[in-house]
């Protein structure tokens, strides 16, 4: 238990930030820098539960002052923060990340940023890259943790202290453990399985000293400090929080009981860690407003001036913001809980002020609005296989043509609905799902909407599907479309059935082209016919913001602020897409439609015609585009007339 300032936990914290910026920024060694959050969550949970813990001891403890001492603590620099961030926010985002920017400041101000997150880490949910508060999470956590160890300290008799927080530390892993694997993006965002990282912090501070221990964790200290290190560069698991968090949770404990001598290094990292909340703060942002200007690929002088400017901003922040409030620049309590209410709600109303401000004539919130096809009830849900078509998915009684896949086969059918005539269409599509038999596409990755559970959810939903068309005889033709480059991406795995058990093996275009192939022959063996639907062509960035904010005038930079997509940029990203669907047309003998040759020449592709916005995102076609394109194609003909 630390009685007074220590320059190795300073240094502690100057490492975390250093970890989580070099990784923000995209520097390619530490490719799980975001370890340093982890860091971060020991590091508090120790010092707080060491304060606390003192001041019970001695009988001074007040809930009054120990809130008034973080609200000075914390507040005045996040709120700096987030008033320059609301500021800078409409020249830099889009109409649609102004409405999600608006929800991120409320889920800021309230200490609820990590749930508020956990919603928008939906599948149709902006990337991670475009939310400027994204951070914010981290510190939400915190707090929430901040409002339960007091109560239970304070109610807790002193004798079970360390067995009750071991207990709750227990079960928060083991959460945290069964969550990963069925919602990552819960395991990633929320108190309950992160909980356990801060207890590790708190377990320290309670630990009863002994020196004979304390020799022996001593050497330890050099494998611990080269754990923390080693494993951000090179981390041993791909789910997170797991195998690699704990190990850093365990080597951040081993240096917190084990007090470091200083030397040079030490006091060089402490000085980074004086300002290690400032430039976690702003470092974020202005990152996030530099990626919108080259529209998420900036040239490497950007990031390192980004970075470099983050750190200026942070030395002032520190020196006149930090600092100042925290040693008593406002004395009166009134004065400071007043100051910070107004401040609170000025700042949640400023996102609205700023986005009554800059409306434009044009709704482009209703223009790139999320295409489910025929409705959102169309999207079906992992775990609920449909047992018959919804009514709301269907145009017709009797529909003649299927629309099977995910959501770019969603995007599909506004413009196949409209010109399919009156032989209608149904829509049988899930979010995320490859349209494959026995196989599926998950990934480990932290706050991923695919964990194994899906995977396990999107081979049955293929398998009700085939059993819904089997008591659909008036169902002729069936169009599957998909991106269908999860099964080859590096970033998934696949999961594999046989019988009834459950393989994962790695992505390989083989095993995706043998699931299809198995789709394919499985609708035939029902007397139907069948024709794919390759996905549009993609870019590196996302196409419906970069056409909104072409057509709002902001500023833009780069290769691509003419919101084109270039072919051998596509051709290079989605090779083995290509490839998977060249051998999937000739293992299935099935043809493959494509809009290249509507849509590109040589050298780029379309994105938008007669002012309409093809895309709505990244890759998903928008409702007028899906229309534009299906009309000009003479899509639902050619489709019937291609399928076999």
């Amino acid at each position: 238990m630390p009685s007074a300032f220590r320059t190795d936990i300073q240094a502690l914290r100057g490492l975390a930030v250093l970890l989580v910026v070099l990784y923000h920024a995209g520097v390619e060694p530490f490719a799980a820098g975001y370890l340093g959050v982890d860091i971060f969550f020991v590091v508090s949970g120790f010092l707080i539960t060491s304060l606390i813990r003192t001041q019970l001891e001695q009988s001074r403890f007040s809930f009054g002052e120990f809130y008034y001492r973080r609200a000075k603590r914390l507040l005045p620099a996040a709120y700096v923060v987030i008033a320059l961030t609301t500021i800078a926010a409409p020249f830099f985002l889009s109409d649609v990340g102004l409405r999600e920017f608006h929800t991120q400041v409320i889920g800021a101000l309230t200490f609820t940023g990590n749930i508020v997150f956990w919603f928008q880490s939906d599948y149709f949910g902006g990337a991670a890259e475009t939310k400027p508060l994204l951070h914010f999470w981290s510190l939400a956590v915190e707090e929430q943790y901040y409002l339960l160890l007091p109560a239970f300290l304070t109610l807790t008799p002193r004798r079970w202290w360390l067995l009750g927080v071991s207990l709750l530390l227990v079960a928060s892993l083991t959460l945290c453990l069964y969550v990963a694997s069925r919602d990552p993006s819960a395991a990633f965002y929320l108190l309950p399985t992160r909980f356990w990282e801060m207890a590790i912090g708190s377990l320290g501070a309670l630990l009863p000293a002994s020196p004979r221990v304390a020799a022996k964790l001593s050497l330890l200290r050099l494998p611990a400090l080269l754990l923390l290190l080693v494993i951000p560069i090179a981390p041993v698991g791909s789910q997170h929080p797991g195998a690699d968090a704990a190990l850093v949770c365990l080597a951040t404990l081993i240096l917190l009981l084990v007090p470091s001598r200083s030397n040079l290094a030490v006091r060089g990292m402490a000085r980074i860690g004086d300002i290690s909340y400032s430039l976690y703060l702003i470092h974020w942002p202005v990152l996030v407003y530099v990626r919108a200007v080259w529209l998420g690929d900036p040239p490497a002088f950007a990031i390192y001036a980004a970075v470099s400017f983050s750190i200026v901003v942070s030395l002032a922040l520190h020196r006149f913001v930090e600092e100042p409030f925290r040693n008593g620049i406002v004395t009166s309590r009134g004065r400071m809980a007043s100051g910070l209410l107004a401040a609170s709600v000025f700042l949640g109303f400023s996102p609205a002020v700023a986005i009554a401000a800059t409306q434009s004539k044009v709704d482009f919130g209703q223009i790139r609005r999320i295409n489910y096809g025929l409705g959102r009830a169309c999207d079906l849900t992992p775990g609920s296989p449909p047992q018959a078509i919804p009514e709301a998915c269907q145009t017709a009684d009797r529909p003649e043509m299927l629309v099977w896949g995910d959501s770019f086969a969603m995007a599909l059918v506004p413009g196949l609905a409209k010109t399919v005539g009156e032989a209608g269409l149904a829509q049988l599509t899930m979010s995320g799902c490859l349209p494959a038999v026995g196989v599926a596409a998950f990934s480990r990755r932290a706050a991923s909407p695919y964990p194994r559970a899906f995977g396990e959810d999107c081979i049955r939903f293929n398998d009700s599907v085939l059993s819904i068309l089997k008591n659909q005889p008036e169902i002729k033709t069936v169009a599957i479309s998909s991106p269908f480059d999860a099964p080859v991406s590096n970033d998934f795995m696949l999961l594999k059935r046989t019988g009834d058990t459950f393989t994962e093996v790695e992505t390989s275009v083989d095993e995706a082209a043998e699931g299809i192939k198995s789709l394919v022959e499985a609708v035939r063996a029902l007397g139907r016919r069948v024709v794919v639907v390759a996905p549009p062509p993609v870019a590196s960035f996302d196409i419906g913001d970069c056409l909104e904010r072409k057509a709002r005038g902001s500023l833009m930079l780069g290769r691509y602020s003419d919101c084109k997509i270039y072919v051998s940029d596509y051709r290079r990203m989605r090779s083995r897409t290509l490839e998977l669907l060249n051998q999937v047309a000739m293992k299935a003998d099935v043809e493959v439609i494509s809009y290249h040759d509507f849509l590109c020449d040589h050298t780029t592709c379309k994105t938008e015609i007669d002012g309409t916005f093809l895309y709505r995102d990244s890759g998903h076609l928008s409702y007028e585009g899906s229309e534009v394109i299906a009309r000009k194609t003479r899509l639902a003909e050619r489709l019937i007339r291609s399928a076999r």
